[in-house]
């Protein structure tokens, strides 16, 4: 990790099964709740590190999320007929608890 104070273009999200995702700073805004991880007032760990542990969050679950933040990140401000962001059914009803948890 670099000594400057730039935050990294990329951030880390570890799953509660150690899975790791490396994805976007600007995706990972998305999440109100990363985004108060990242740049909050307060100065957390994650901040710092950027890296950010999630122990409630499964890596099936988890790698949805990352997929939607990226289609958040592309299709925001879209004109234009925005795809549907498909979601297995089995996944569902967790993915939502997440994303209400995640505020995105």
């Amino acid at each position: 990790m670099s000594n400057d104070t730039t935050p990294s273009e990329y951030v880390k999200l570890i799953s509660a099964d150690g899975f790791e995702f490396v994805i976007h700073r600007e995706a990972a805004m998305r999440s109100g709740t990363i985004k108060n991880m990242l740049v909050g007032p307060a100065q957390f760990k994650e901040s710092v590190e950027n890296e950010i542990p999630f122990r409630d969050i499964k890596a099936v679950i988890l790698e949805i999320v990352c997929r939607y933040l990226y289609y958040k990140w592309q299709y925001e401000g879209c004109t234009t007929e925005i795809p549907q962001f498909d979601i297995d059914p089995e996944v569902v009803l967790e993915t939502l608890m997440t994303a209400d948890f995640l505020e995105c």
